[in-house]
């Protein structure tokens, strides 16, 4: 069996390319960036241990209360599973806060202060 190879017209291969690298750089130019979006809508605190596994902590009746100089405080109760969303903050925050975290009997355990932009808090302890 023979092979029969065609003459390669080397200026339309080379037309080709340049063609191809034309619609890429034009494709890329016309792409929109694609915002990055938070998935959280509200504030949410979550409490979990410091042990290596980071396991939540069991905090059935605590309570967590954000602070501002100037506001009073909002309060959110925490489930049993070491979460506490507060329906009243949306995220992005815009402020700092200072979290308070406190137990069944309205004892204060912790305290943290949470920076602007976020949209969620790790209370580790």
């Amino acid at each position: 069996m023979t092979i029969i190879k065609k003459p390669v017209n080397k200026q339309a291969v080379m037309a080709a390319k340049a063609l191809a690298a034309k619609k890429r750089v034009k494709a890329a130019a016309t792409r929109k960036k694609r915002r990055v979006r938070q998935t959280l809508d509200r504030f949410i605190v979550l409490a979990i241990g410091t042990n290596a596994t980071g396991t939540p902590k069991d905090t059935t009746g605590w309570t967590a209360s954000l602070l501002r100089t100037g506001n009073p405080a909002i309060v959110a109760d925490f489930d049993e599973f070491g979460v506490a969303r507060f329906p009243t903050v949306s995220t992005l925050t815009t402020v700092p806060y200072l979290l308070t975290l406190r137990d069944e009997n309205g004892n204060a355990i912790k305290s943290f202060n949470v920076p602007s932009d976020r949209e969620f808090y790790v209370a580790r302890f």
